[in-house]
């Protein structure tokens, strides 16, 4: 027990630097699995340029994590961990307090495995910020810069962004057409008169959208108005299915009209582009609102 205490002693710079790598690099990978949900997650800081962030946080990970494993400049590395660590929880800090965001996407898909409350987010952050602190000290001259190290790193990052992009790409791959056009309508409404029963004598708001979307969750409260404003007789949310996103979805926006899923095929062959407000009369559409839904407080008097 006394020489399995003594090595650990001896070689806590080395364990705390793998420790630091491990984390960023499934950290980095994670996100990688699920880049859609990360990237929509960014969005909801307030601007559309966020999203292109995504990526490159992954390939930031990757590379960390690469060169903490390989002890790449390990001090540096370390360093450089902790400054973002620092970054990311003053980011997150501003999400929570201004956005009323829950959850940082720390871990990607991984980080529906726990709760999500906020303060555990800081919690773990500052565990990994103290991980650090002998990889701050690491001393070995020989652990330095050198191309192999280098190449598995590039290689590595390389792999994450590939998953990223391919993540990005699968999520949301609909088709070019949109229903937004006049020529699609009745051939829309057939395909919504499959998924609900929409009476002749009624008039109709139906929402198209993800959960995971941040433009289709900024539109929400405004269709939601239509039905607390009494502008229709019904107000109806048709999403894609995904159990986690609707989770989280409800959890935080509490919906107060019926939601349907469908999945992500059925509402690729319905349109190409979300969010979209239906407006139906008659049984039949009579306006199609693409982009976001205007708030129905133009219309009252």
């Amino acid at each position: 027990m006394g020489g399995l205490l003594i090595f650990f002693m001896k070689n806590l710079s080395r364990i705390s630097t793998a420790l630091l790598g491990l984390m960023f690099l499934v950290s980095a990978f994670a996100k990688a699995w699920d880049a859609e949900a990360f990237a929509q997650m960014l969005l909801l800081y307030g601007s559309k340029l966020f999203g292109i962030g995504a990526p490159i946080i992954i390939m930031i990970e990757a590379i960390l994590g690469m060169s903490l494993l390989l002890r790449i400049y390990p001090r540096w590395m370390a360093a450089s961990a902790d400054i973002f660590l620092i970054a990311v929880s003053a980011i997150f800090s501003y999400g929570v307090l201004a956005k009323g965001i829950e959850d940082c996407g720390c871990f990607g898909a991984l980080s529906r495995l726990y709760t999500g409350a906020p303060w555990m987010t800081f919690v773990r952050n500052a565990v990994f910020l103290v991980i650090s602190i002998p990889a701050l000290r690491y001393r070995a001259d020989e652990d330095g810069f050198c191309w192999p190290k280098a190449l598995a790193t590039v290689v590595v990052a390389s792999m994450a962004c590939f998953a990223a992009g391919l993540s990005m790409r699968k999520s949301f791959e609909l088709p070019k057409w949109s229903s937004v056009q006049k020529d699609n309508w009745e051939q829309t409404m057939t395909k919504l008169n499959a998924i609900y029963p929409f009476s002749a004598d009624s008039t109709y708001v139906v929402y198209l959208f993800s959960f995971s979307c941040a433009y289709c969750q900024n539109s929400f409260a405004n269709v939601e108005q239509y039905q607390q404003f009494g502008l229709m007789d019904k107000v109806l949310g048709i999403a894609i299915e995904d159990e986690e996103q609707q989770e989280r979805f409800c959890r935080i926006y509490r919906p107060e009209i019926p939601i349907l899923t469908i999945p992500h095929d059925q509402m690729s062959d319905m349109t190409g582009s979300l969010p979209i407000a239906i407006y139906i009369k008659d049984g039949k559409i009579k306006d199609v609102e693409g982009g976001g839904v205007t708030s129905p407080g133009i219309f009252l008097k």
